[in-house]
């Protein structure tokens, strides 16, 4: 089953003509249907001409089907509906289900990362589940938290751990306004809508997908050996001018290890690290239906080991889709959704874990030769805390129900509804254990730590409700269509907290009632949230050629006070389908379109009550000689008069397909402007309270976005390649006058702030004719650092210093490669980000930052016979070598590997008698390789976090 460029048609839907006798097209196009000879079958898909064979003799056939240039050439997903792609006016990015196919995630947020131009996604954490990337459109549009995009799954809005990428069927993202302002109050940061699988006519259909495979850490720290690490200790007290604490003897037993206890070289980082972080998948779904009913059920297990002990993610998941034509005017859908995950921390927090770990020192033992822990300066043992130490527990439920209806009035009129609630529960238990250690070089008095227990169960009840009109007819050559809809949310969340301590030593109890009565703690609270929507749609297009549309939408949210609750939101866009012009003559272009699109757009998330005086109970007062417990006025400060930021966006943009759509090509250039962002402006301290929310900040964002793609099929080779490039750059263009250093109208956003390093003081001659920065670092020595006179005042201060850069990428760019030939198949995407700088932690960057570690880079550090190194000199007690600068905050731009597969399908002929329509077994590599100037750590991933992983994987794709 391919189209007329000979690629593969996915989904198309073939069946017996008068029977429910059918089965849809697979990955590669192939399909097997048993049917008599004579008989007559019906081939289908969207977009395409359907065509009808007659079966005789021969068993094998290769149907080509040709576009319908009179319908739908491809449907694309955009809000509250579809529409044709070639008359689409907003700037809308498509990904299709086997793009995401086979990859090592559970969920759906890392796997877009390099597929579309303008969609930023930075994975900062390689921690089972907590590895979900942060997803940017178009950059960062607010400076307040609620910078995340607004999720649709199946018409209802939901949020990306809810689904399983094996679930999906395509993924649109509305980037500009034209596209997302249907969605007003909530889609200032885009608008991803998520499609899952529907049931298909035909016989039943089982699919299996499961993989199996471990990891790596992808980057890590090189950290000195006690032997180097003693010599570069001694070398700092002598630059301190202190007595050094090796002496030759005791850097002769670090070289030669013979004294581990005394003498070790511990390797904290790597013991940490130890475990092979295995992780197997699997996905079972069957799909199937005939002309009133189709069904596709799901069901899918996932459960993936960390590096680091006691760290998993284990998730259930189901996905039923019901879809019932129950006349030729009604029919009903039912969708229901549902996970269960349960993730798993050491107790002490594994932030704080690898902070211990970067911390501890190669000369610290581990453990003592009785088995005992040996505590960091007395402070931690993360290997310990670790293994032995308890563990943090969030177990997540989650129930989703939706059921629509639609009505066909009269030709082209539908009335559309749905209802459907979302209940989800979380449950944190953290069970911190009782822990038996030594203090460092004390062996005979072992110490214990103490213990607590604590509960916290959260649950959120939504319900939600649409109901709309939707219009679609075709007068000649004018195409008129309209949508008129009205939806409101109810959303309640409340929590319970408890809290003991003082279990039994013996940490077998992990239950509130085994701790102690005295000293415990419990809390809890409720909120609740609504939003009452009417929004409109109008579409015009004029013999395919002229192409207008306009959106509103009237949102009233909860979360402002009355007089400020309500607004409208519109956009507006138009195209212009040059290629379907009288005088365009150029019969290689398929297609050209212009599209400009203006719309506004709203952002609502601040929290529910942050207009209203909140009280807070347990605040005692002394009234008569007693104390009474009473309420107290809550920080900070209310403000009756905020309201939504505004986004404004004009997008500019230009589509085009040539040679028979085998080249494409998207190019948008797009003007983000925020205003009257929600910030917490600095007040008076005197006040005795926070700054209250305002409408102060703006934000611009601007760039732009290309997309090319190409494939081709060459006899038995076929092949496609697209790249994609977005330039956002951002910067902030309105304060309300309380610019600070680092954050003023002008600089971007997640800026560093510090000083210019001009290098290190190499001479004598280096410091005599430097400005003077002793005022703010005290008297320079040779091998500190140099920092520029950026005023040009002859001295260096505070007043010195600049933006040094973003955390945010400039540049971002994907390439995505796929080949196959015969039954062999391959595939690799590639994704980089350019423009953006990164800090590792200071345990990381600063040698002996807080009594810690020190990496192999201070190896060539400065000293009088070393005046050309490329680190300043070691010091115990400097500090003006450790402060931010353009030394430490480096370039961390780089290209990664993100996926690479390579996969083979056995010839369906050979399966037939097994009942077996397809069998595929493939290998998978994510993170392949990383090219990057920076050092330390992940240039994604440069905290105190889990490392990001390599992943090896062996994976099985089977249908019956």
């Amino acid at each position: 089953m391919v189209d007329t460029a000979g690629m593969p048609i996915i989904g198309a839907n073939i069946y017996q003509k008068g029977t429910t006798n059918g089965t849809i097209a697979d990955i590669d196009g192939n399909f097997v249907l048993e049917v008599p000879k004579g008989a007559s079958i019906v081939v289908s898909y969207i977009g395409y001409n359907t065509r009808e064979l007659i079966i005789n003799t021969n068993s094998n056939y290769e149907v080509v089907l040709t576009e319908d240039t009179q319908n739908l050439e491809e449907v694309v997903v955009v809000g509250y509906g579809t529409q044709k792609k070639v008359n689409l006016t907003g700037s809308v990015a498509v990904v299709k289900s086997e793009q995401l196919q086979n990859r090592v995630a559970t969920n759906v947020t890392n796997l877009l990362s390099g597929h579309m131009p303008g969609v930023t996604v930075i994975q900062s954490s390689g921690q089972p589940g907590y590895d979900t990337g942060t997803l940017r459109v178009r950059g960062i549009g607010t400076m307040n938290s609620g910078s995340d995009a607004m999720v649709i799954v199946d018409g209802v809005e939901s949020f990306m751990n809810a689904v399983d990428p094996n679930d999906i069927d395509n993924i649109s993202i509305l980037k500009d306004a034209s596209a997302s302002a249907i969605y007003g109050v909530r889609a200032a940061n885009g608008v991803i809508l998520i499609t899952t699988k529907k049931g298909a006519q035909g016989k039943a259909k089982v699919t299996y997908n499961g993989y199996i495979g471990w990891q790596e850490a992808t980057r890590l720290p090189k950290f000195a050996n006690s032997y180097d690490y003693a010599v570069m200790m001694n070398e700092a007290y002598r630059n301190d001018g202190a007595t050094v604490p090796y002496s030759d003897e005791d850097l002769q037993k670090f070289k030669s290890g013979t004294d581990l206890l005394n003498y070790p070289d511990s390797d904290w980082l790597g013991e940490l690290l130890s475990e092979s972080g295995l992780y197997h998948n699997h996905h079972l779904s069957i799909n199937g239906g005939n002309q009133g009913i189709r069904y596709a059920v799901s069901f899918g297990y996932h459960d993936k080991d960390g590096l680091i002990p006691n760290t998993n993610y284990k998730k259930i998941n189901f996905r039923a889709n019901l879809d019932a034509q129950i006349n030729n005017r009604l029919s009903f859908n039912l969708n229901l959704a549902g996970y269960r995950s349960d993730a798993q921390e050491p107790a002490e927090g594994l932030s704080s874990i690898i902070h211990y770990a970067y911390r501890e020192t190669p000369v610290t033992p581990i453990q003592a030769q009785d088995g005992h822990y040996v505590r960091f300066k007395n402070e931690h043992n993360s290997i310990q805390s670790a293994k032995e130490g308890g563990v943090y527990r969030t177990y997540s439920y989650n129930f989703t129900g939706n059921v629509g209806m639609e009505y066909k009035i009269i030709d082209g009129l539908k009335l559309r509804g749905s209802a459907s609630t979302r209940f989800s529960l979380a449950e944190n238990k953290t069970h911190y254990k009782t822990l038996s250690y030594y203090a460092p070089g004390s062996y005979d008095n072992l110490m214990t730590s103490s213990n607590y227990i604590s509960n916290t169960d959260g649950k959120t009840l939504e319900v939600n409700l649409q109901a709309y009109l939707d219009y679609n007819k075709t007068f000649g050559k004018h195409a008129v269509s309209g949508l008129l809809g009205y939806s409101q949310i109810y959303n309640k969340y409340n929590n319970l907290y408890a809290y003991r301590r003082n279990l039994p030593a013996s940490n077998s109890l992990d239950q509130i009632n085994a701790g102690s009565e005295t000293g415990q703690r419990t809390s809890g609270n409720e909120t609740e949230y609504a939003l009452r929507s009417g929004f409109a749609r109008l579409n015009y297009a004029f013999n395919d050629r002229y192409l207008f549309e306009a959106n509103v939408r009237y949102d009233g949210t909860s979360r402002f006070a009355k007089n400020n609750r309500f607004g409208a939101f519109p956009s507006f866009s138009l195209g212009w389908r040059i290629s379907e012009e009288d005088f365009f003559k150029a019969d290689w272009v398929n297609n050209l379109k212009l599209r400009a699109s203006w719309g506004l757009l709203g952002n609502q998330e601040i929290g529910n009550y942050a207009f209203y005086n909140n009280y807070v109970f347990g605040y005692n007062y002394s009234f008569g000689g007693s104390k009474v417990q009473t309420i107290s006025i809550s920080s900070p400060m209310t403000n009756e008069d905020i309201t939504w930021e505004k986004t404004e966006q004009i997008n500019v943009g230009v589509d085009a397909t040539f040679f028979n759509n085998k080249l494409t090509a998207t190019l948008d250039v797009f003007r983000k402007q925020t205003r009257d962002i929600l910030l917490e402006l600095p007040v008076m301290s005197m006040l005795g309270v926070s700054a209250p929310y305002q409408n102060a900040g703006g934000v611009r964002n601007t760039g732009f976005e290309l997309q090319l793609g190409h494939n081709n099929r060459i006899n038995d080779l076929q092949y496609s390649v697209t790249a994609n490039v977005s330039y956002v750059k951002n910067k902030i263009t309105d304060l309300k006058g309380a610019d600070t250093p680092g954050q003023s109208v002008g600089d971007p956003l997640s800026a560093y702030f510090g000083y210019v390093c001009e290098g290190i003081f190499r001479t004598q001659d280096d410091i005599d004719n430097h400005a003077d920065q002793s005022a703010a670092f005290g008297t320079p020595v040779l091998g500190d650092l140099m920092y520029k006179d950026v005023t040009g005042e002859g001295v260096v201060n505070s007043d010195d210093r600049v933006i040094l850069g973003s955390a945010f990428p400039k540049w971002n760019f994907g390439l995505n490669l796929s080949a196959s030939y015969k039954g062999f198949d391959l595939s690799a995407l590639l994704q980089g980000a350019a423009d953006v700088k990164a800090m590792v932690p200071s345990t990381v960057a600063y040698a002996f930052y807080n009594g810690g570690k020190v990496t192999e880079k201070y190896l060539d550090s400065w000293s009088p016979e070393n005046p050309n190194a490329s680190m300043p000199r070691l010091s115990m007690s400097n500090s003006s070598n450790k402060i931010t600068s353009s030394f430490w905050v480096t370039d961390a731009s780089y290209v990664k590997m993100r996926n690479l597969q390579v996969g083979y399908s056995i010839n369906p002929s050979i399966l037939k008698k097994y009942a077996i329509s397809r069998l595929r077994v493939y290998c998978s590599i994510d993170n392949l390789f990383t090219i990057t100037g920076f050092e330390g750590t992940d240039p994604e991933a440069t905290g105190n976090v889990h490392p990001l992983t390599r992943s090896y994987s062996f994976g099985l794709n089977l249908s019956f």
